[in-house]
């Protein structure tokens, strides 16, 4: 893909939201909103990762708006960081949708089980799942940070893991940026 400036304009909805109207693309459904500071939101004027919150824009079934969080990046169909969520009755459902960097915490397992092995036993899996894997808003895991330590993990990423013994230095080297944004501002 090539990479070339972002052409549109956005429309500042508070200090770190921006929204990217209907009119800018032909077939969007809804607006894109990026988050961003002012310094990224140029940052990301010097490629299309925007183009690519309008493109999500356009799904058939997109609901309220096609969202950018601030760790956006250019991606292969949805831009990574790209959020939308589709209505069940009309909308769409896009492998695109998850991110496709190296560091975007999508995980798959393979397994030898056959669909037919797992079914009656999927619900206590999920549980189980659901019981281990911290995942969503306030949700409770092993580990627990101070107010100064999730600052410095959400600065510092995947290094500070490895640094406090939840990772291997290893694991850097195959992680898009080393784990951690270069601009990462947690502010």
């Amino acid at each position: 893909m090539e990479k070339k400036p972002f052409a549109g304009t956005f429309e500042r909805i508070d200090e770190y939201r921006w929204k990217l109207p209907v009119e800018f693309m032909p077939g969007m459904r809804v607006p894109g909103v990026i988050v961003a500071s002012r310094q990224q939101l140029e940052e990301l004027r010097m490629d299309q990762t925007p183009q690519q919150v309008a493109n999500v824009a356009t799904l058939p079934g997109i609901v309220e708006h096609s969202l950018a969080m601030p760790d956006i990046h250019w991606g292969y169909g949805f831009p990574v960081g790209g959020v939308a969520a589709m209505d069940v009755r009309n909308g769409v459902v896009s492998p695109g949708g998850i991110g496709f960097d190296i560091n975007c915490g999508v995980r798959l397992i393979r397994s030898s089980l056959k669909a037919e092995e797992v079914k009656p036993k999927l619900i206590p899996l999920m549980d189980t799942l659901f019981a281990l894997v911290p995942a969503g808003v306030g949700s409770q895991g092993k580990i627990k940070l101070s107010p100064p330590e999730q600052r410095a993990v959400a600065t510092q990423g995947a290094r500070w893991t490895v640094e406090h013994g939840y990772g291997w230095p290893e694991d850097l080297d195959v992680m898009e940026e080393a784990g951690a944004l270069a601009n990462a501002d947690f502010d």
